[in-house]
């Protein structure tokens, strides 16, 4: 049976279709190691909207595995800096909105996850996954650096990007996910939660008419109604106290949505065990990755 998210997703793949990725690459020289080099990446989205990434390349003969960070909500995203950049590709892709993708939209934090919220069409975050989905293509497009295994990360909304790029794209080999945003889940909209999600209680305070719209145009980027078709791994990060991002109950019922799910929960919030957790996803990848 076709669902409303099954078509969303159609016509997202049918609205990047529409661009070519236009890839374009600079070294940065500032950013650029020894060991390394860094580039500004440029591509184009849906609608023909220009994104910005950094691109990390080891020095040396490929094919190297490279590493996705989908970006979190937030205003700025900036190069992640990980053992892993000596010996594989590190990509940071950023979506509409953000710093060096806002050059005609311009997102407020707060204010994002409800921009456009009351149509299906004007809904910003929207074109945000479609911004993921393009970022995953752009790697398998530029010039600087041959690819082999790939896997994708993020935390907050990065993770919720992270595992729905990995539902449409099946050359991901590995997706860790720390505390994924329940954007689009109804459990965004129980009252009492904090920021980020918190935005959506205050929008509907301001127009409670528009609560079914908010349902419906949010309904099709829930995590779980993607989880069940995800091949690769997931390591699956969450906080017992996580109220803004991905409530315990949420992360619990999207673990047991995804095929191969290794859940870690943390006596934290949305931070999905910190320091500690970051270890162990450092280890999880290297091993997924074949960096051993």
């Amino acid at each position: 049976m076709t669902t409303a998210a099954d078509r969303f997703w159609r016509r997202t793949e049918a609205l990047l279709a529409e661009f070519p990725a236009d890839v374009r690459l600079h070294r940065d020289d500032f950013y650029s190691q020894p060991d390394w080099d860094v580039y500004q990446m440029r591509y184009t989205s849906a609608d023909g909207f220009r994104l910005f990434a950094w691109l990390s390349v080891p020095h040396g003969d490929g094919p190297f595995p490279a590493v996705i960070r989908m970006p979190d909500y937030a205003s700025v995203h900036d190069i992640i800096y990980t053992p892993l950049r000596e010996r594989a590709v590190v990509m940071n892709p950023t979506f509409r909105g953000q710093r060096w993708s806002d050059q005609v939209f311009q997102a407020a934090f707060p204010g994002l996850l409800t921009e456009g919220i009351a149509g299906a069409d004007s809904y910003v975050m929207r074109r945000v996954f479609a911004d993921a989905l393009r970022g995953f293509d752009a790697i398998l497009q530029q010039d600087q650096a041959q690819i082999g295994k790939l896997a994708v990360i993020g935390a907050g909304l990065g993770g919720s990007l992270a595992l729905a790029v990995a539902s449409r794209r099946d050359a991901v080999i590995a997706v860790a996910a720390n505390t994924p945003m329940a954007l689009g889940n109804p459990a965004s909209l129980a009252p009492g939660l904090a920021y980020p999600l918190a935005e959506l209680d205050d929008y509907l305070r301001l127009y409670p008419d528009r609560r079914e719209a908010v349902k419906r145009n949010t309904a099709d980027l829930d995590p779980l109604k993607t989880a069940g078709k995800i091949t690769a791994p997931v390591l699956l990060s969450v906080g017992i106290n996580d109220i803004g991002l991905c409530p315990l109950a949420f992360g619990e019922k999207l673990a047991a949505k995804i095929p191969d799910c290794d859940l870690r929960v943390y006596h934290g919030a949305s931070e999905g065990g910190g320091h500690e957790h970051a270890q162990i996803q450092l280890s999880w990848l290297s091993d997924k990755l074949g960096l051993g």
